[in-house]
This record gives structure tokens, sequence and C-alpha cells, in this order.
């Protein structure tokens, strides 16, 4: 448990987005949601008893809440970087 706070801490290190703000960004908006559910669900998984459905959902829930900070939001603030730059090129040209 106390890694799930301690991880809110790697965040701004695996954050490598050269714009700041979900505004413009499709990606992360998506993912953002996807984070949001996944929270919910866990929570809601927290509140049963520990049966087989459940014990599965929550170990994959709990592999997704983590990957989210140091897979998923290196991955697409990556991602996003080259959308902006391949963009910034067309548009100076």
């Amino acid at each position: 448990m106390f890694a799930a706070i301690l991880v809110l801490l790697v965040l701004p290190y695996t954050d490598r987005s050269v714009i700041r703000g979900n505004t413009f960004k499709v990606l992360s908006k998506f993912f953002f949601w996807v984070f949001v559910f996944n929270f919910v669900l866990l929570g809601l998984i927290g509140q049963v008893h520990v049966e087989v459905p459940f014990v599965e959902v929550g170990q994959i829930a709990t592999f997704i809440y983590f990957a989210y900070f140091v897979i998923i939001v290196p991955v697409i603030s990556t991602i996003e970087n080259v959308l902006f730059y391949i963009n910034v090129n067309k548009t100076s040209k």
C-alpha cells in the first residue's frame, strides 16, 4: 500500500512531455480516464470478499495502476513529443 502512494513521486521524472497540461493531448486524456476507471475499480475490488474472480481482477488492475506511472506515461509523452515536433516542422516551412 505504501508503494501505491510512493509511485506518485516518480511522476515528475517519468513525464517527459514538452507541452504541459492535457488540453491538446488526446492520448494523455484517454489514458488519464483509463487511470481514473482503474482507480475506481481498485476501490470497488477492495470492498468485496477474497474470491476467485475478484483476485485476478485486482491483480490485473494493480499491474495497470503501477504500469500507468512507470510505463504508460513515459511512452505516451514520447509519442506526443514526436507528434508535436512533426507538427512544428510542418508549420514552420
